[in-house]
């Protein structure tokens, strides 16, 4: 891995070692001004500056120019005012979707922050996203529309079912963007979790006194797996969300998870995401789960190839038929990777009615028009 990137990893550890601390401060010391900057953007591309400007101030201070300090000081202050403004919000949009008779839950963004990390200003989120069932996908969105809120895409009256049951997530913007999901991941990657289960079993976070629903432990856990591994876990941020998550539950049912994860048919992908938690940032695993995850070869091959696609150069390769052949790798059913295969290829996004509007006569033809626009786009 770069040397950037292996120091932001050891900024984002919860629990630095001594020779982690020589490390940073050897590295720091050679680092000039414009490197400083360059060092500090790429921690705001990856999610992760609040955890880096922390180890600074605790670690670093005597050895960073004042004015590359105070440009860190000044982006990290602004996350933490827009943090804190977009936290008011969902606690508010929670509240005004509540009042009109709409279970929601929070994902990532604050809930995540303060449910993982404790705190909401030491993870970066630039946008909300809540989860409803897909009954209410037309009441909410029309509640943030009369909340002054714009869709990202208006189709005509008589095709919005048919886009709800293609499509998991619509966005919306005012001062603010959210994003309103009725699945947790899109149909594209044919992982999917039960409603009744998903909304019998949540939790809470309390932000400012106030209770935020939240998915329960072993759904998020699973969920920042699935959504790291549909990204290749290319920002760190994402593995540091599973990381904390690990190390804020030291009483978590193994068992009960892994057999989740079994029955969902994302065994091998949560395998992955905790190797790759283990592997950069010593997420603390159990040694039967440390065996388990060994014993399945494949693992290990895939998060080293992950660790290698996103972590070893500045210029990361456009997604393309490799990434493909990661995610099917990451299916240990081959049914499983049928299904993925097939809904990859078929199964219509919000992109596909970006591309083209179909009036309701022509629904049928956008699972023949993502693939003609798959090939379009990457070949």
């Amino acid at each position: 891995m770069t040397p950037d990137i292996l120091f932001l990893i050891r900024c984002c550890k919860s629990e630095s070692t001594t020779v982690d601390i020589e490390k940073i401060r050897e590295q720091i010391s050679n680092y000039e001004s414009a490197k400083l900057s360059d060092l500090f953007t790429l921690a705001r591309v990856h999610g992760i500056l609040p955890l880096v400007y922390h180890t600074v101030q605790t670690h670093l201070v005597d050895l960073i120019p004042e004015e590359n300090l105070a440009a860190l000081k000044r982006n990290y202050m602004s996350t933490v005012v827009r943090n804190m403004s977009m936290t008011a919000e969902l606690i508010r949009l929670l509240g005004l979707l509540n009042s009109s008779g709409i279970q929601a839950l929070a994902i990532k963004g604050p809930a995540l922050a303060q449910f993982a990390y404790e705190d909401i200003t030491l993870r970066e989120y630039s946008d909300l996203d809540i989860l409803i069932k897909r009954k209410d996908a037309r009441k909410a969105t029309s509640q943030l529309i009369k909340d002054n809120y714009i869709p990202e895409i208006v189709l005509p009256e008589d095709i919005t079912d048919a886009f709800i049951g293609s499509v998991n997530v619509i966005g919306l913007s005012k001062d603010i963007r959210v994003e309103v999901h009725w699945e947790l991941l899109s149909n594209n990657y044919a992982i999917y979790w039960q409603e009744d289960i998903l909304w019998s079993s949540t939790d809470t976070t309390f932000i400012n006194g106030l209770s935020v629903p939240i998915p329960a432990y072993r759904t998020h856990l699973l969920y920042l797996c699935a959504h790291g591994a549909k990204h290749l876990f290319e920002r760190l941020e994402w593995i540091c969300d599973i990381d904390r998550l690990i190390r804020m539950r030291s009483d978590l049912d193994w068992q009960s998870l892994f057999s989740d994860a079994q029955t969902q048919g994302t065994e091998r992908i949560l395998m992955l995401g905790l190797y790759i938690s283990h592997s950069l940032l010593d997420s603390p695993l159990p040694e039967q789960i440390l065996n388990r995850i060994v014993n399945d070869s494949t693992v290990a091959e895939l998060g080293e190839n992950v660790i290698d696609t996103s972590f070893t150069s500045s210029n990361r390769p456009r997604k393309s038929y490799s990434t493909f052949r990661l995610l099917w790798r990451m299916r240990e059913k081959l049914a499983d990777r049928i299904r993925f295969a097939y809904r990859a290829m078929f199964s219509p996004k919000i992109d596909d009615f970006h591309y083209i509007k179909l009036p309701r006569s022509l629904l049928f033809l956008y699972p023949i028009i993502r693939p003609i626009r798959l090939l379009l786009k990457y070949f």
